[in-house]
């Protein structure tokens, strides 16, 4: 199952971020469809669920009747994050990763600043070659295959030699690649493109701590 991720950094820092955000959501008032599930590890770090409920109408069978009829039913969508270190990381798509700015942004009221953080192609790779990682498909965009041919492609180089030769040469022309990284046993598959997004093809909960790790200090770090 492949899942976004989205990072954030929050600003102010203080010591307690966390805790103080984890207050301050802990006090909206029960009176909306939408909420949060919070658990607070320390004062700097914090992880949660925003569920997100909807309304929708659903078609269903009416054998008696013998035809189709429509009904209304709530529909929750659950959208992990954590908040450690200054930053926010949510797990979801970015319409869903939207909303859940939003909700924080409100209920602290604006005073904490909530900003993306920049993931550039040209940062991964320099990152990537510090592991024994395989680098897959590479997709390059606008390359210059001849004089007045210009054109989109996608190449495999999991069996390429020197992989960072060519990612480093022609970096700017990358819109996408993935990255097959060793840990403990097992292996991380990620991609990312040069929009800044990151996509794993595992769910959260199937992180274990030194492969999460492993993920924040290629992000982050």
């Amino acid at each position: 199952m492949a899942t976004s991720i989205f990072v954030y950094n929050l600003t102010p820092s203080t010591s307690k971020l966390a805790a103080d955000i984890y207050k301050t959501l802990s006090n909206i008032p029960d009176d909306g469809p939408n909420y949060f599930n919070l658990q607070l590890l320390n004062e700097n770090e914090l992880s949660g669920e925003y569920v997100i409920v909807q309304t929708v109408e659903e078609s269903f069978y009416n054998p008696i009747d013998r035809v189709f009829e429509q009904r209304k039913a709530s529909k929750a969508t659950i959208v992990g994050f954590t908040i450690c270190n200054d930053y926010l990381e949510i797990w979801g798509n970015r319409t869903n990763a939207n909303k859940l700015i939003f909700a924080i942004s409100s209920a602290t009221q604006n005073k904490v600043s909530i900003n993306a953080v920049n993931i550039s192609i040209e940062n991964i790779i320099s990152k990537l070659q510090t592991y024994k990682v395989k680098v897959s498909k590479v997709c390059f965009e606008d390359f210059l295959f001849s004089e007045d041919i210009v054109g989109n492609f996608t190449v495999d180089l999991s069996t390429y030699g020197d992989v960072f030769a060519v990612l480093k040469k022609y970096k700017e022309k990358i819109a996408r690649m993935t990255a097959i990284l060793p840990c403990e046993g097992t292996s991380l598959k990620i991609t990312f493109s040069s929009k800044g997004s990151v996509m794993v093809y595992k769910t959260r909960d199937s992180f274990e701590d030194d492969m999460l790790d492993m993920l924040h200090a290629i992000l982050l770090k």
